[in-house]
């Protein structure tokens, strides 16, 4: 090669000599240039035939998914708390400090897998009996990456609906699934506590799209879900296709049972050995990415999926609030990438711009060089932020984030969003006990912002203990401005239970007391 176009090259004539070429030497140029051309072409054919039968599209992703884990859940913002695997992964990796999700289960898991704010979604966490399910319009993101070329599995919480067959994770773009379908359920039998058929409680596991007869009370509910995860990578021909992992964990989600093998007695004891279930499971599934000499070629991800609940012995401390709530304690959760795909120059730093979990889908689409699905009600509010996170771009490509709008029965929109720096809710907002170190002793029914929106300096305030709506007006009326504009977009449809016990028990029944779809 010749990259500074300077010295003597055999095929190449300067534009100055031209009228001094001979026809001889023309007609050698020409066959050169022929022949380079042919030797090109065959080249470019047997890389191309190469990368489709030896090489990926794009790196491994693997998405591991907390229930319930509080931004103090972590050792690295917590030492109250064992997290090695979490808190040496995320130090070799980046933190998101800025990582916002939904207050609740259903709407997070939403969010993520279609790239949509969730007022476009629900409202609302699916009940295990309720016939509701998120629109089959939208195109999940394991669809997307399944069209790029990924093999698509799913390990644990579903709650996405699943009360007809369409709504299953293996008809939503997964290739294998193997978890709930329902929200939590107990982690040694498996069994539905919150729920009750005349009949006793439904079991919660499925294995594909059947009932997994013969799993359920057999392991601890995360100990079997890690193995499965790792069951996948071990098995997997990583020469194929690259793999789209999604490993949503049951833990430190009620009820607040800790691991056969843990000492843990006290409630605090407990939690702590289910916030420790948590990191063992991923350092099974990082140990696996090693044995299999992919780790290189894998993109890492961690989050939770809200924050801890007040009574759950967690902690969202230092932040305001908790799961259930728009304060920074109920959406601000811990968040990292890690793995030997993010460049070795982005690693070991903390990220304090503004990513919802709603732009994994457009950051993921990209890497696996495919792009965003806008089909459905809504269009996606996804983002792109694999150069902010890879180091390329200083700044979030976010400038705001909606974390909640919604309308009550009334017509009146309650919620919140952020803008840069400034935070406004509007509307009751409960769970607003600060500086929650124990949750335990949190009081539910303390609430702020019904009689006036409330405006925080999140950068300067993160623990939101300042409301300065009365020393900007202009920024809440201009905020308000958009939070009303927000409100003439496409919502899901408000809240209604469509509770269906008795077909459900009934066609759980017929399963062997497993739930299953049934309509």
């Amino acid at each position: 090669s010749n990259p500074s176009g300077s010295g003597n090259h055999p095929f190449i004539l300067s534009p100055f000599n031209l009228n001094y070429a001979s026809p001889n030497m023309f007609l050698q140029f020409s066959a050169a240039i022929y022949f380079l051309l042919l030797l090109t072409v065959a080249e470019t054919a047997t890389k191309l035939q190469a990368q489709g039968s030896n090489t990926q599209s794009g790196p491994n992703i693997v998405f591991i998914l907390a229930d319930d884990l509080g931004y103090g859940g972590v050792g690295y913002n917590n030492p109250e708390m064992a997290t090695p695997w979490l808190d040496a992964l995320s130090m070799d990796g980046v933190r998101l400090d800025a990582f916002y999700a939904h207050s609740l289960c259903s709407p997070t898991r939403a969010s993520l897998l279609t790239g949509r704010y969730s007022y476009k979604l629900l409202n609302h966490n699916y009940l295990v009996s309720q016939a509701w399910g998120v629109d089959v319009a939208y195109t999940m993101l394991p669809a997307t990456l399944r069209d790029a070329g990924y093999r698509t599995h799913m390990v644990g919480k579903w709650h996405q609906g699943f009360y007809k067959v369409d709504l299953l994770p293996t008809r939503r773009g997964f290739d294998t699934f193997f978890g709930f379908l329902t929200g939590d359920a107990d982690k040694n039998s498996q069994e539905v506590n919150e729920f009750e058929c005349s009949w006793g409680h439904p079991v919660a596991l499925t294995d594909g799209e059947l009932p997994a007869v013969g799993l359920n009370g057999t392991s601890y509910t995360d100990e079997a879900f890690a193995q499965r995860a790792v069951d996948l990578i071990s098995s997997h021909d990583f020469s194929s296709a690259p793999v789209f992992l999604l490993v949503a964990l049951s833990n430190p989600h009620s009820p607040f049972e800790a691991p056969p093998t843990a000492k843990a007695e006290t409630p605090f004891e407990i939690y702590r050995a289910m916030v420790g279930s948590v990191d063992d499971a991923v350092g099974r599934i990082v140990d696996a990415l090693h044995s299999k000499e992919v780790m290189d070629n894998t993109l890492l991800i961690f989050a939770s999926d809200n924050g801890a609940a007040i009574h759950s012995y967690g902690t969202n401390s230092p932040l305001r609030g908790s799961k259930c709530s728009n304060w920074e304690g109920g959406i601000r959760v811990p968040a990292f990438v890690a793995g030997g795909f993010l460049p070795e120059t982005a690693r070991g730093r903390t990220l304090d711009g503004m990513i919802s979990v709603a732009d994994w889908y457009a950051t993921l689409a990209g890497l696996a060089g495919t792009t965003v699905d806008h089909s459905g009600p809504a269009r996606s509010d996804s983002i792109d932020q694999w150069r902010y996170i890879s180091g390329q771009s200083l700044r979030s490509s976010r400038k705001q984030i909606v974390h909640e709008h919604n309308f009550t029965e009334g017509g009146t929109a309650e919620g919140a969003l952020r803008v840069g720096k400034w935070k406004l809710l509007v509307g009751l907002q409960d769970r607003a006990e600060l500086y929650n170190n124990s949750l335990y002793e949190g009081d539910i029914d303390i609430s702020a912002c019904a009689d006036a929106p409330c405006l925080f300096d999140i950068e300067a305030d993160p623990t939101e203990s300042q409301n300065i709506a009365s020393e900007y007006p202009k920024i809440v009326e201009g905020l308000l401005l958009l939070f009303e504009e927000i409100g003439q977009e496409y919502h899901a449809p408000l809240e209604d239970d469509f509770l269906d016990d008795d077909s459900s028990c009934a066609a759980w029944q017929q399963a062997g007391g497993f739930v299953t779809p049934w309509k």
